[in-house]
């Protein structure tokens, strides 16, 4: 009892001290008076604290204390001697609080861990009582297991291990692991040679005509199955019927000139398919390296280029030739000769044509020597009453082929230059010509329409009608089984070569075609490739028409282009000539 009242008294001296400090001493009050709580005196004031002030609570009684400590403890709290003072004021009581949470006697005790019993320990301690896991009976069923796989045949031993192998555990497996050669071909250690690799068995040529079958991805995967796959998937046979597919086949040409730079190694084939994969990305992708050849005064009309050079004509009646395999965006000499406007050009070998607003059509020798250079016009030919607007030359043939705004086609000599034919059928300008292999000529004009001629007899064998506006390019893929036009109303047309009759039109509404004047397009075996007036220069699908990329460099009207394999060159109004490059991409 005596133990419990002082526990009391230091509690309520804790409570006023902390009033003293929360609400100092009010005027004419004592300070300080602490409660005396004693055995002798139960009846003790709190002085100076106002009972008003506080409120009384009973003290919780032990749990365990006996029936005796309970009647004694009512009878103390019925006489008021062991009421705890707690002041009224919020912060006090949140303070004192703590002091009544828990009874003195109380101690934290400490729960064993008892571990989680998982459903595999659960089986395992069942299993351990299993009667079949005694060891005599475990070393009798064992040995007429093995009695019994002695006479199964190979597919009952097959369903045993089947039924056997997903009960088989993390321990299991790691001691088969261990029983097996590591080496090829592992598990497969004692089946027949080529049970997991059949090509240790096939000969050579049959080997060889499986991978044929492969893409490129595929076959490349191949050789990282083992070294024999990766000796036959090396093969350069292989990669080098791959380099002559559609998709990667290119122009002689340029297959010449990619050769060259594998000289070291001619054999390798698969490089030389690496380089051209990476190429095609590139196409499809629109990466290219773009430089500009700068020096015309007024907009550029048309371009030529061969491995070292680019040639072009402008409207200020020069024409420059550009040194591509510098990086010097200044022409490298400039061709002056024409007293007009250069409209049209054909470069073949060293030898150029050149046709004018002047009337004239000139041939100029290019060939150039580290010692020495003939440069110069050595022919001129005249005999049109207007423009000159397109030419073509057929050093095969010895011709040279000119369409004028005078709506007349010309044939001439191409070393004498005289006058061979003339032939006569379009009945307004003769915008563009394009001379195939034989003796065809298409020629397309500002009455709507595409002749086709033959140049043996001078006649015209047939005509495209289908056009809104004047055809202003007329070209042909290289298989010369389609004809491609391209006209003032925006649209490209592609037409049979056979039947003459249009097979698709390309615009700007369902094939997100030119939204310009068509001016220059070119196709080979698998894409088109369109010059317009809307700056923009296109790339489509030969097979589906599908327009692939977009090339924006120039800011003003695309007038011409000539591409390869390799480049795009295009001039334009605002007076530049540009390289596209796609092998470095």
């Amino acid at each position: 009892m005596s133990s419990m009242i002082g526990n009391l008294n230091r509690r309520s001296h804790s409570a006023l001290e902390l009033r003293r400090k929360k609400f100092p001493t009010q005027p004419g009050e004592k300070p300080g008076g602490y409660p005396n709580f004693s055995t002798s005196s139960c009846s003790t004031n709190l002085a100076p604290v106002h009972h008003h002030h506080l409120v009384a609570r009973p003290l919780p009684v032990h749990p365990g204390a006996g029936t005796d400590r309970m009647s004694a403890s009512s009878q103390q709290d019925q006489s008021g001697l062991l009421m705890k003072p707690i002041l009224s004021s919020p912060e006090l009581s949140v303070e004192l609080r703590k002091f009544n949470s828990l009874p003195p006697s109380y101690k934290h005790r400490k729960r064993p861990y008892v571990p989680y019993k998982t459903e595999s320990s659960l089986l395992e301690k069942s299993s351990e009582n299993h009667p079949l896991n005694e060891p005599a009976i475990f070393q009798e069923r064992l040995t007429d297991l093995k009695e019994w796989m002695k006479v199964l045949t190979e597919e009952q031993k097959l369903s045993v291990l089947q039924t056997i192998f997903p009960s088989l555990g993390g321990r299991q497996l790691h001691w088969l692991d261990t029983q097996v050669p590591k080496e090829n071909p592992g598990l497969h250690y004692k089946c027949p040679l080529g049970c997991t690799d059949p090509f240790q068995v096939l000969p050579p040529h049959i080997i060889l005509m499986i991978l044929g079958k492969l893409d490129p991805l595929s076959l490349a995967k191949s050789c990282r199955v083992s070294s024999l796959w990766n000796h036959y998937a090396r093969s350069p046979s292989l990669w080098r019927t791959l380099c002559y597919r559609v998709p990667w086949k290119i122009s002689k040409a340029c297959t010449i000139a990619q050769i060259e730079k594998f000289t070291g190694s001619p054999s390798d084939w698969r490089g030389i398919f690496i380089e051209r994969f990476k190429l095609r990305r590139s196409w499809l992708a629109g990466q290219s390296h773009v430089r500009t050849f700068q020096g015309h005064t007024g907009g550029i009309s048309c371009v030529q280029f061969d491995a070292n050079r680019i040639v072009s004509g402008s409207h200020d009646k020069t024409i420059k030739v550009w040194n591509t395999k510098t990086n010097s965006p200044w022409s490298v000499m400039t061709l002056t000769g024409h007293s007009g406007e250069v409209r049209c050009l054909h470069l073949q070998g060293n030898k150029l044509v050149s046709g004018s607003t002047d009337l004239t059509i000139k041939v100029w020798d290019l060939d150039t020597q580290p010692d020495w250079s003939s440069i110069a016009c050595r022919v001129t030919m005249m005999g049109h009453s207007d423009t000159v607007r397109c030419v073509q030359m057929d050093t095969a043939r010895n011709i040279v082929i000119s369409g004028s705004y005078d709506t007349t086609l010309k044939i001439w000599n191409l070393h004498t230059g005289s006058q061979e034919n003339t032939l006569r059928g379009h009945s307004g300008y003769v915008l563009a010509i394009y001379h195939t292999q034989g003796a065809r000529l298409i020629s397309g004009s500002a009455d709507k329409s595409v002749r086709l001629w033959n140049l043996d007899s001078g006649n015209c064998v047939g005509v495209l009608q289908g056009h809104k506006e004047a055809v202003t390019c007329v070209t042909m893929d290289s298989t010369e089984s389609r004809i491609i036009t391209g006209s003032l109303d925006r649209t490209i047309r592609l037409w049979s070569a056979q039947s003459l009759e249009c097979q698709r039109t390309l615009d700007w509404m369902s094939s997100e075609g030119h939204t310009g004047v068509i001016r220059d397009l070119q196709a080979d075996d698998w894409r088109i490739i369109s010059a317009a007036d809307d700056k923009t220069i296109k790339v489509w699908d030969l097979a589906t028409g599908k327009r692939l990329v977009t090339l924006k460099s120039h800011t003003d009207g695309v007038t011409c282009l000539q591409f390869n394999d390799f480049y795009i060159v295009s001039g334009s109004y605002d007076k530049t000539v540009k390289l596209w490059d796609f092998t470095v991409c």
